[in-house]
């Protein structure tokens, strides 16, 4: 096997336990730092911050929450010994300090700083608040979260020194704010690309009674973990070529250790498709995929989980050397730093939880095991548009990849689809000529009734032909309906002409009619039609919830739409979700075999409902401005176009639909098909 290169966002030194597993599994790793830790311009509200903790003057909490800001800490002491002086305020009963967690604990434990608190549940920002020990009062009439803690507070009004990473988040300087206190927040240091101008640099602290004796070094300097020499070096990459390694695809997988250092990395840029992603814990997962990738997490940001991880993305499940008992999820090379100490130090986090459903998301194979909803060809509708004049395929600018068809393209668009699988095959017609009425629409050889006939000759009942029943693209004022004196539309009057409409349709040979007009009576009046002329065996889908939407618009360039005005008077308010049931329950009532939900994405909480209420099958249309705008977005590299588009669909068939109308029909069946092998 090819061994495989993996990239880590760390600097060398502090990756090398994770690259000594990565080459046990016949990986070769790089690293490259990306960024590294600076200190402000000007470092004197630090500094100030230090000695105010130091010297306080009432009752104070210093809460440090990643081992860097101890580092940054020690680089703008006024004197090596501040950690001593901290410890003589502790005695004096005035200060006391909190430290997010173990990694951060030990930091501060090399100076001589001792800890009043550490959070044992949660170590992150939020675990600090959880269990904060005490409690002054909340503010804003609060009522101090209900619960007092461990201690109250009723002396003066606390103050809590809060030195953070300027990407650092607001949870814990909020949390405390409410519980009563007076918070000094102060950055203490920022990531930047290397190399920084004011790089953090701490000085190596005297040995204490009882710790480390002088030369050795403690177990958060990754500079003494592990083997040294040539054979246990890091090749190290400058951020560019790290960069340029990714765009070009000579990295197999990277492991990505930060939010800061994914933008760092991958902004303005885009790697190649084949690279798998690694992420060391959820905010840069997050990060990942706001991206559009789709990395894998490590279950624990420890070196062996973040190995195990890189196996997982490569898909190699290699076993050699893997434990899990017994691990330290704090392992000596992780630091916080490494560890997305920008958001509060996700890295630190220990839980103590009764269930884990990560396990389940463990791998690709995993979460196809446990999956819960999947989408396959034959809950697919495939929209078309045939238009007449045409003698070859003519592409729509708003739509990139669909068009309007000639009758040759539509017959081979209709076989694949077949092909493909697909349950349906909605057809739309583009006539040359429009009037008043739509008498395009009646016509045996108009071109949707021509269209229909073309393809039931061509694929006969190996799908259902299904056909839009509406005046919309027939008339000249493009409304779905006759228009009165007034220009409103006559409802009656079109109800005529569309019961007609549908046995035009029935006797050009539709399996199914779906009347989209939204007119009141429509699909009573059409099942009437049908069954009188003999046509009970047609089926009707009743655009039951369909919404006055924004997004119809490319789709009105795709049927060549001539609209004056607008068809609030007769389609659904976006505001309105219950008469979404009323209308479902008339055509019901009228005889409607199916029923649809248009448009999908925007209203899958009309969706849901219809489906719970239903007793026929539902189905959805992700309509044109919601396919464009996957498009538009892709385009433009804000998203993954492909990733977009399954989860688009996948988010209307778990909303309930029972079949879906989707442009990507075609597209996503060959997907099924070459990931399945049939």
């Amino acid at each position: 096997m090819t061994p495989a290169r993996v990239l880590i966002t760390r600097d060398p030194a502090a990756a090398h336990e994770l690259a000594a597993l990565l080459r046990e599994r016949g990986h070769e790793p790089c690293a490259s730092p990306m960024l590294e830790a600076q200190l402000p311009a000007d470092p004197s509200e630090l500094a100030g911050l230090l000695d105010q903790a130091a010297h306080p003057s009432g009752p104070t909490w210093l809460c440090v929450t990643s081992a860097t800001t101890v580092a940054a800490l020690d680089a703008v002491a006024q004197s090596p010994d501040w950690g001593a002086q901290l410890e003589a305020a502790r005695a004096t009963g005035l200060l006391r300090v909190a430290a997010v967690g173990e990694a951060t604990a030990r930091a501060l434990g090399e100076y001589g700083v001792g800890l009043d608190f550490v959070p044992s549940r949660v170590q992150s920002a939020a675990g600090m608040v959880a269990q904060w020990p005490e409690h002054p009062g909340a503010r804003s009439g609060e009522d101090s979260r209900k619960a007092p803690r461990a201690s109250q507070w009723t002396g003066p009004t606390p103050l809590a020194l809060l030195p953070v990473s300027a990407l650092g988040s607001d949870t814990l300087c909020q949390g405390l704010r409410e519980l009563g206190y007076d918070v000094r927040r102060v950055t203490a240091y920022e990531m930047v690309p290397v190399p920084a101008e004011r790089p953090v640099r701490r000085r190596e602290p005297e040995p204490l009674a009882g710790s480390a004796t002088a030369g050795e070094q403690t177990s958060e300097e990754p500079a003494a973990v592990g083997p040294t020499g040539a054979e246990s070096a890091v090749e190290e990459l400058a951020p560019e070529a790290a960069r340029a390694a990714c765009a070009a695809g000579e990295v197999a997988a990277v492991v990505v250790t930060a939010p800061s250092r994914a933008a760092a990395l991958l902004d303005g840029q885009r790697p190649a498709a084949d690279v798998a992603w690694v992420a060391i814990g959820e905010p840069t997962a997050r990060a990942l995929r706001e991206r559009g990738l789709s990395p894998v997490t490590a279950a624990r940001p420890t070196p062996r989980d973040l190995a195990d991880a890189v196996d997982a993305a490569l898909g190699t499940a290699r076993t050699a050397g893997r434990t899990t008992a017994g691990t330290d999820a704090r392992p000596t090379t992780c630091t916080d730093t490494d560890q997305e100490n920008e958001k509060m130090n996700d890295d630190e986090m220990s839980y103590d939880l009764v269930s884990r459903p990560r396990r389940l998301r463990t791998t690709p194979a995993m979460r196809r095991f446990a999956a819960e909803t999947r989408v396959t060809p034959s809950e697919l509708i495939l929209p078309v548009f045939v238009k007449e004049g045409l003698s070859e395929p003519q592409p729509l600018a708003s739509m990139p990849g669909v068009v309007q068809h000639s009758m040759d393209s539509l017959k081979r668009a209709a076989a694949e689809a077949v092909e493909l699988g697909l349950s349906g095959f909605m057809l739309f017609g583009v006539p040359e000529t429009r009037d008043a009425v739509g008498s395009a629409a009646l016509d045996p050889e108009g071109i949707l009734n021509r269209g229909i006939r073309a393809v039931r000759e061509e694929v006969g009942d190996e799908i259902v032909v299904m056909s839009d029943l509406c005046l919309d693209e027939f008339t000249d004022h493009g409304h779905c309906g006759v228009l009165d004196e007034q220009g409103r539309v006559d409802n009656d009057r079109t109800l005529e002409i569309y019961g007609r409409m549908g046995v035009a349709q029935a006797q050009a040979g539709a399996h199914m009619v779906a009347p989209s007009g939204m007119m009141d009576g429509q699909v009573g009046v059409i099942r009437a039609a049908l069954d009188a002329a003999g046509r009970e065996d047609v089926s009707i889908l009743a655009y039951s919830a369909k919404y006055s939407s924004a997004f119809y618009g490319p789709f009105r360039e795709a049927v060549d739409s001539t609209l004056t005005g607008d068809r609030k008077a007769y389609q659904m308010d976006p505001a309105n979700r219950r008469e979404a049931l009323l209308e479902m329950q008339l055509d019901l009532d009228e005889g409607a075999d199916m029923v649809m939900v248009k448009p999908a994405m925007s209203y899958l909480d009309i969706l849901r409902e219809v489906a719970d209420a239903s007793p026929v099958p539902v189905s959805a249309y992700q309509i044109s401005g919601e396919y464009a705008m996957i498009e538009a977005a892709a385009a433009n590299g804000w998203i993954n176009r492909d990733a977009a588009v399954r989860e688009s669909v996948l988010s209307i068939k778990r909303a309930g639909a029972n079949s879906i109308l989707t442009y990507y029909a075609t597209e996503l069946a060959r997907w099924f098909r070459d990931e399945n092998g049939r």
